[in-house]
């Protein structure tokens, strides 16, 4: 695998007298990334060798590791822009829909029409992304799928109040204990 990576990725390779720490640096991460098998490493060499472009630099263990694993379009599966087009559309309805893929309408509950309804684009993304991929992941393993996620919230939720609103519960936490402000005289 090194010497081939080596001719796909002459740009900082391991040199000879470090290769053993690194071989034995990438088992460990491709054994805790679940690839055990020749044809799995076979994919990610494929894989490399697809994505490649313009990149020359020697990948690190977890993105070979990445490379290994199957994506949406090798399990049959949508790509996320096509999948996260598809829920947007219609997680307001998801069970009159006919989806594409059973793991796309679960990704869909998952994220929940409330954050469809009222998130933003970029937040809603990024909650659903994270579902569809541990859905995607344990759908190329063979296991249940339609089981309930635990849930991933944003950072931090980024759907301010609107000023008008925001004044008038200021105003009623003032009235409600008593409090002046700055512009009510002393």
């Amino acid at each position: 695998v090194f010497s081939k990576l080596r001719v796909l990725f002459p740009v900082s390779a391991p040199r000879p007298e470090d290769e053993a720490t690194h071989k034995a640096e990438w088992l460990k991460t491709l054994a805790a990334q679940g690839i055990a098998s020749r044809e799995q490493v076979q994919a990610g060499l494929n894989r490399a060798r697809r994505e490649q472009g313009d990149r020359q630099f020697w990948p690190t263990p977890r993105q070979f590791a990445l490379w290994c694993q199957p994506t949406a379009c090798d399990l049959g599966l949508p790509k996320l822009e096509a999948a996260f087009k598809e829920a947007t559309r219609h997680y307001h309805h998801p069970d009159k829909h006919t989806w594409s893929h059973d793991v796309v309408r679960l990704a869909v509950r998952e994220t929940g029409s409330w954050m469809f309804a009222t998130g933003l684009e970029k937040d809603v993304l990024m909650t659903f992304e994270r579902n569809y991929t541990v859905l995607c992941r344990r759908f190329s393993r063979g296991e249940l799928t339609d089981v309930e996620l635990p849930k991933a919230l944003p950072e931090t939720v980024t759907r301010p109040t609107e000023a008008a609103k925001a004044k008038s519960i200021i105003a009623n936490l003032r009235a409600n204990f008593g409090l002046k402000g700055a512009n009510d005289g002393c």
